[in-house]
This record gives C-alpha cells, sequence and structure tokens, in this order.
C-alpha cells in the first residue's frame, strides 16, 4: 500500500492509540491536570531492555532538595537551516519558577511511594506567545545513588490535542521534532539509551545523570553563637510571589496556598 502524505498523520496516529499503554485505574497521581502531571508508574511501561533493572525507591527528599535538583537542569535550542550551517542557542533552565515549585512538591510526595519496581513519569505544558504550548515529559527514578532523568521530550510544540492526550497519557511516548537537547552541568552526565522498542515514530530517549551526593552530604557551616538563621530575604520573597502566582492563576487551591505560605513563613 502506497500512503500519500495526507495519510501519514492518520498513520502516526493509528500507530500511537496502538502503542501506548493505559494506566492503571489505581496509579497514584499527585498532579494531575492540564498543565502537568506527575504520577507512579509500573517499570513494566518503560522499554523491555530496561525491565530487569532495580531502582532505589523509595526515597526522602526534601521539596527544597528537588527544587534544587530542577533549577539545575539546563537546555540549549539546536537550529539546522535549510541555508547555513547548524548552531545552538543559549543555554538556560529547563523548567519555570512556577513549574519548579510545583514539580517539586509532587515528587517529593511520589518519591516518598514509589518502589524499586516504579518509576515516577511526568508531562508538562508551557503556554508560549510564539506558537502552540511546549511540552517536557519523561521520567525520573534513583539508580546507583545518583538520579536519573529520561528525557522522551523537551519543549516540543503540540497543536494536535490527540498527541498531547497521549503525552499526558504516556509520558514516556517520544514525539519527532525536539528542538532541545540537555546540556549536563558539574556532576552531570549525558547518555543516550536505545529504546529497544524500535519503530519510527519513538525516538530513543536522552537521560541525564545527576550525581548530588556530594551536596546533600555537605555538612552545614556551623553558625556564630547567637546569630540568627533566617533565609535570605529575596530567597523567601521569590517563593512566596511564586507562589501566590500559582494560587492567583487557580493551579493551586485555597488550602494548598495557605499550608504552603505557613511553611515557608515557619522558617524564619
Amino acid at each position: 500500500m502506497r500512503w500519500g502524505k495526507a495519510g501519514w498523520p492518520w498513520l502516526c496516529l493509528f500507530l500511537v492509540g496502538c502503542a501506548t499503554p493505559t494506566p492503571r485505574a489505581d496509579t497514584p497521581c499527585f498532579s494531575c491536570d492540564e498543565q502537568r502531571v506527575v504520577r507512579i508508574v509500573p517499570l513494566a511501561t518503560f522499554p523491555s531492555n530496561d525491565r530487569e533493572r532495580r531502582f532505589q525507591h523509595p526515597v526522602n527528599r526534601s521539596q527544597a532538595e528537588w527544587e534544587t535538583v530542577l533549577r539545575g537542569v539546563m537546555v540549549r535550542s539546536t537550529h539546522s537551516p535549510l541555508l547555513g550551517p547548524s548552531y545552538q542557542g543559549v543555554t538556560e533552565p529547563l523548567f519555570l519558577d512556577t513549574e519548579v515549585l510545583a514539580l517539586g512538591s509532587a515528587l517529593q510526595q511520589a518519591f516518598q511511594q514509589v518502589t524499586k519496581q516504579e518509576a515516577v513519569v511526568f508531562a508538562t505544558a508551557r503556554a508560549t506567545d510564539e506558537g502552540p504550548a511546549q511540552v517536557t515529559s519523561g521520567a525520573w527514578f534513583i539508580e546507583a545513588g545518583r538520579i536519573h532523568l529520561r528525557l522522551a521530550n523537551c519543549r516540543i510544540g503540540v497543536t494536535m490535542p490527540s498527541i498531547r492526550r497521549q503525552i499526558w497519557i504516556d509520558p514516556l511516548f517520544a514525539q519527532a521534532g525536539t528542538f532541545y537537547e540537555p546540556v549536563p552541568g558539574n556532576r552531570q552526565a549525558l547518555v543516550r539509551k536505545p529504546s529497544g522498542e524500535g519503530g519510527l515514530f519513538r525516538p530513543d530517549p536522552v537521560e541525564l545523570v545527576i550525581d548530588d551526593s556530594e551536596r546533600r552530604e555537605a555538612p552545614a557551616s556551623a553558625a556564630p553563637e547567637g546569630t540568627p538563621t533566617v533565609p535570605a530575604p529575596s530567597s523567601l520573597e521569590e517563593r512566596l510571589a511564586v507562589l501566590k502566582h500559582l494560587h492567583d492563576r487557580g493551579l493551586i487551591t485555597d488550602e494548598e496556598y495557605r499550608l504552603k505560605k505557613q511553611q515557608l513563613l515557619e522558617r524564619l
């Protein structure tokens, strides 16, 4: 059978529907709305060559620790014009402050419950003025004492609602056409993992391995006796401003806003 150009999108949607697993009804979900999703999935949903791995779960990391990890993930755009040489954009954080706050809270809760035969998947959508929403998705897990971020999609522009739904169902479903790539920083490494699934429409995911053991184990410097341990005003003000922004946009409830604000003020 020969397919014209108009037939390929329908073929893609057909293959997406056949290849994407349906999440279990009892799958724990820690952030599920139109802007982001964070939930636990069994290792059986991973590519076949990953299913023998055993992760070091659960783990007890604070929300602040997860926020630090999220802020340390950097990316840059890549451009390959038809005319002229390829070039790369500036290095910038992958996640916005609002995304860091929301994902940090969800990851803290998820990793307290995830088992060694499960991982935490996520997807987040960012509205843009230039075009369609940018979607980032993938999975988090901890292996050999290191945090792994497997990026299936990195700021891809999604115009088709059906593709957006499929990524929300299966955040490891990779779409072609990603124009951003992770940039490893200090104590980070970048590896490309063969999907093990083959197929034209499942590109190999990129995995960022983060070693934050040095930061977690570093002892806090002792303050002189009588010195008040008050967080930097600018840091606290920024966190409160981000929290209010989330509440004003309706992304968190009144109760969540009240509890988180109380937690931040208790650090004074």
